[in-house]
């Protein structure tokens, strides 16, 4: 038998940007038949760059993380499960079985959508019962560090990331002693050029943050709560300690459901797994960038955005490719930080603006075109550079170093 569209069941496994953007946009077309959206948290879907940010200074309560109310969902016709724990995905009968001891039943599907982002990386420890070490990747997270932060003096954040400073941004507004230990040899290393990562170093270091590079962590002491850390470059006192070592994608349902993986679950432009009804969506996927021309991952907003609307267009039968230049952006303090494109492989940069106002760019180069820019307080380098880079916009260098001249007026 062949479902009508409109006959069809979709699930949407995961509670974060993504699987919120499919839903939303199926709706948005039309789309009238089940939509079920399973987390396994206990909240709404919520948007998660703000947990280290606003959220863990106290500005944000948890109800304005949400990306929609919860009477949205119940307007649209649209289901949400909670602490809903999928353990597995059997494609032959096209079925999701739960945890048992959450109660809930078997459930089928048409169409799949696994939208599950990413997991902390985790770090070895010693004592897995010692008090007082931390991850940042959900709101109960943040919940336990704030928790740790009264009465605590000394912060170590362990990894040099956006993650780790901004934390570190926010511990050091809020009176702690903020030391961050990065193994590289210069903080933001696998994100940025050396002159942004400098630039961060020495303001964040200018407000009594003490950044070590090229610096190991050998062991945390403690008896039930950390005490100190250990490092190649001696002992920290430490009464918390952040770990911001990186992230992993969500994998594991779809390569054990015989899935193709590849740091991430493969897709194809238009968002579809290897099985032909399951698709995927956000920082768990491995996507082709044409831009680039190889597949990337992306840990980002934008990308969640972006391919939810791809994948719902999938699902109704609309050919639309996703086909973007990524964007991030990161808070430290006053400072905004606005990413476009990736610099990886630049053979060439340059500086607009004075990194002492604490409001310049640099923008990169391969081949004499632009492929990526950091922008930090410049919020029209920041706009103009995105169009320069999707447009291959052929770009007076000369006239783009001089500030004097309007962005909008430096091409060749």
């Amino acid at each position: 038998m062949i479902l009508k569209m409109d006959d069809k069941k979709i699930i949407i496994i995961g509670g974060g940007q993504a699987s919120c953007q499919v839903a939303a946009s199926l709706r948005q077309k039309k789309f009238t038949g089940d939509i079920s959206i399973l987390s396994s948290e206990s909240y709404l879907p919520y948007q998660r760059p703000p947990l280290s940010k606003k959220y863990l200074s106290g500005e944000l309560a948890a109800e304005r993380l949400y990306l929609k109310p919860e009477k949205f969902y119940e307007e649209q016709n649209i289901e949400v499960i909670l602490d809903s724990y999928v353990e597995e995905i059997d494609r032959k009968k096209s079925q999701l079985t739960f945890s048992k001891d959450k109660g809930h039943k078997n459930i089928e599907y048409d169409n799949l959508v696994i939208a599950t982002g990413t997991e902390a990386r985790l770090m070895a420890k010693e004592n897995p019962n010692l008090q007082g070490i931390h991850y940042l990747r959900s709101i109960d997270d943040v919940e336990m560090i704030k928790s740790s932060l009264k009465g605590s003096k000394n912060m170590v954040i362990i990894g040099g990331g956006y993650i780790g400073l901004e934390v570190a941004a926010v511990a050091n507004t809020l009176g702690l002693k903020v030391t961050v230990v990065e193994m590289a040899s210069r903080i933001l290393e696998r994100v940025t050029s050396p002159t942004i990562s400098s630039f961060y170093n020495s303001f964040h270091e200018s407000r009594g943050v003490k950044i070590l590079t090229n610096t190991s962590v050998q062991g945390i002491n403690g008896d039930n709560r950390v005490s100190s850390v250990e490092t190649s470059s001696g002992s920290i006192d430490a009464d918390i300690v952040i770990v911001g070592i990186g992230v992993l994608p969500c994998q594991a349902l779809a390569e054990d459901a015989g899935i193709k993986v590849d740091n991430g679950i493969v897709v194809d432009e238009f968002c579809k797994t290897s099985d032909d009804y399951i698709f995927s969506a956000g920082d768990c996927t491995l996507h082709p960038s044409h831009f680039y021309n190889k597949n990337i991952r992306l840990e980002s907003v934008h990308n969640a955005i972006e391919q939810g609307k791809t994948v719902a267009s999938s699902i109704i039968g609309e050919k639309v490719s996703y086909n973007q230049i990524p964007w991030f952006w990161s808070d430290q303090y006053e400072l905004k930080l606005q990413i476009a494109g990736l610099n990886n492989d630049y053979d060439e940069y340059v500086v607009r603006g004075n990194l002492d106002e604490n409001s310049f760019s640099v923008f990169y180069f391969k081949s004499g075109y632009m492929i990526a820019s950091d922008c930090i307080n410049s919020a029209q380098e920041h706009m103009m550079s995105r169009k320069f880079i999707s447009e291959k916009t052929k770009i007076d260098i000369h006239r783009l170093q001089n500030k004097e001249i309007s962005i909008k007026e430096v091409m060749s």
